[in-house]
């Protein structure tokens, strides 16, 4: 498969394709970007930067997870900070509000040493 093929098939009710896509990471700066080629000539790009539109820190993770995996990232550890120690990437709008919901109650210490309930349940609450 190529960048640009396009393949059809039946999913489910409805109909699905498969797409065939270039992907690679480019610096620009201090950022790095995400390059995405499709059908028709289509380019885009995702950044890891926060301040950027073309910031989506969830679509920036999984491609950079691709490139790595392929062995196609050049840039180190560069862009994990679009994650947590769990591999997932704290939303820092909601970190506050995280912050409320644990000072309201007193955590519940567990068998053992370790992570209270609270903890638990919040980093739990970031899987998802």
């Amino acid at each position: 498969m190529s960048p640009g093929d396009v393949r059809k098939f039946k999913r489910g009710s409805g109909n699905a394709v498969v797409i065939g896509h270039g992907l690679w990471a480019s610096r620009q700066g201090k950022w790095i970007h995400i390059h995405l080629t499709g059908p028709d000539d289509s380019h885009t790009t995702v950044t890891n930067n926060p301040e950027s539109v073309r910031f989506h820190r969830t679509l920036f993770r999984d491609l950079r997870r691709t490139l790595i995996k392929q062995g196609c990232w050049s840039f180190g550890e560069e862009g994990a900070e679009t994650l947590d120690g769990a591999g997932h990437a704290p939303d820092p709008r909601y970190a506050h509000k995280d912050e409320a919901i644990a000072a309201r109650y007193r955590p519940i210490q567990l068998r053992g040493e370790g992570l209270s309930a609270s903890e638990i349940v919040l980093r739990d609450r970031e899987r998802f």
